[in-house]
């Protein structure tokens, strides 16, 4: 016996979805949470937050018993500076671009050490006068936003004391809010002689390498960062980046900064998605089914990957990862993910490969157990395989389910046959 599929017309190719955006939308807001080298959160940090393009913005706020904070952002595409004090812990600065109009949630990590010296405390240890109050000058015209003023002045710092560490570090973070990368790292590289471990030194000097395009000092400068726990915060940014260029359309650029920012940090879940759909939008398709499948393997249930996944396999034309891709789609679009393997099923069927037929009406049957067209053509390659008990268990299911189908009769008409002896 020997039955053709009926043509349906209903059944179409299958349908690209379009993954979750990388990014958010809404409000801007940081919610912070600064972490002790324990790992546990850091109580009474006072966290400072200005802006040199938001003239008169200024958020000072502690941290609560669990180490969070909250800063509400005035601007958008702006690079907001934060400070972090505590008693007996290193003071940290850090530099951030905030593009995101929404909640963003970022860590942490401050270490035991010598805070550096606060609005109005005690100035630089120094052996010289001289040093201290060019030292002191510079830090009021930093407040005051005057960087270029107090470049000049930490230079007379450590004109004057070559060995004031402080004023090294100040003057690296003067000259990156000027965009002088080459003294940036010179000023950098001379507290770091002098024992620095300032994160925001350490911070500016991969910047400023990276800036200038220096490969081998950039990746020296990130394994010192590593050292203090700020490659994942690192990552963060250069993954930013990669959402910044993203939302302008540029796919190969945003892609390119995806993988920036997996080389510093492997494991950073966005950028792996990021990854996954900024190569699906420039043609690396292979690469953003890689990245999603490595989302999956610790994270089976993320939705943003299981859509990533289909797309890439379906971009790839691979029919193994597209039918493995569609049942795991079934979690999240069970009707397209039915649909696409039925569809799969039916063109093996066409082209009278009845295993690879068999096989995947199984898979529609995995992701819809009472879907009665499965069961009827299961039925029909069971027939002519002499399959007798398997044709006729699907083949009853099928009335079950849809007395009134079309292939109704057709299938009585089985059945009566396999009651003959």
């Amino acid at each position: 016996m020997s039955i053709k599929p009926r043509t349906l017309a209903w059944l179409l190719s299958s349908v690209w979805i379009v993954a979750v955006a990388t990014f958010a939308e809404g409000e801007g807001r940081l919610l912070g949470k600064v972490l002790g080298p324990d790992g546990k959160g850091l109580e009474g940090v006072v966290v400072t937050a200005t802006s040199v393009q938001v003239p008169g913005f200024k958020d000072v706020e502690t941290t609560d018993k669990r180490g969070l904070f909250t800063i509400d952002f005035p601007k958008l595409d702006t690079t907001y500076h934060y400070r972090f004090d505590k008693a007996g812990f290193q003071s940290m600065e850090v530099n951030q671009e905030w593009r995101a109009n929404d909640s963003e949630y970022y860590e942490w990590t401050m270490h035991p050490g010598e805070s550096a010296p606060l609005p109005g405390a005690m100035p630089a240890a120094s052996t010289s006068d001289a040093a201290i109050q060019a030292y002191n000058a510079g830090v009021k015209a930093s407040q005051a936003k005057d960087y270029a003023g107090a470049a000049a002045k930490f230079k007379d710092a450590v004109t004057a004391d070559p060995k004031m560490r402080v004023a090294w570090e100040s003057l690296a973070m003067a000259e990156m809010e000027l965009g002088q990368n080459q003294d940036v790292v010179a000023a950098a590289e001379k507290a770091i002689a002098l024992g620095s471990t300032d994160k925001a030194t350490l911070e500016a000097r991969w910047q400023a390498y990276r800036n200038l395009k220096d490969d081998a000092k950039a990746a020296e400068a990130l394994k010192d960062l590593q050292k203090v726990g700020q490659a994942t915060e690192e990552a963060k940014k250069v993954h930013n980046e990669g959402v910044a260029l993203m939302r302008a359309g540029d796919y190969a650029g945003a892609f390119a900064k995806f993988q920036e920012a997996l080389k510093i940090d492997p494991n950073l879940q966005p950028s792996l998605l990021g990854l996954a759909e900024a190569g699906l939008k420039s043609g690396h398709n292979a690469e953003a089914d890689a990245a999603a499948e490595t989302v999956l393997k610790t994270d089976p249930t993320n939705e943003q990957a299981i859509r990533l996944r289909y797309n890439a396999a379906l971009a790839l034309g691979d029919k193994k990862k597209l039918s493995d891709a569609l049942v795991g789609l079934a979690a999240v679009e069970p009707a397209v993910a039915r649909n696409g393997l039925l569809k799969m099923a039916f063109d093996a069927y066409d082209a009278n490969d009845m295993a690879q037929a068999k096989a995947r009406f199984d898979t529609v049957l995995q992701v819809d157990p009472n879907y009665p067209l499965a069961h009827y053509y299961l039925g029909v390659i069971e027939v002519g395989q002499g399959a007798t008990v398997e044709a006729r268990s699907h083949l009853e299911r099928f009335l079950q389910l849809a007395p009134n189908d079309p292939e109704a009769n057709s299938a009585r008409d089985m059945l009566k046959y396999l009651s003959k002896p």
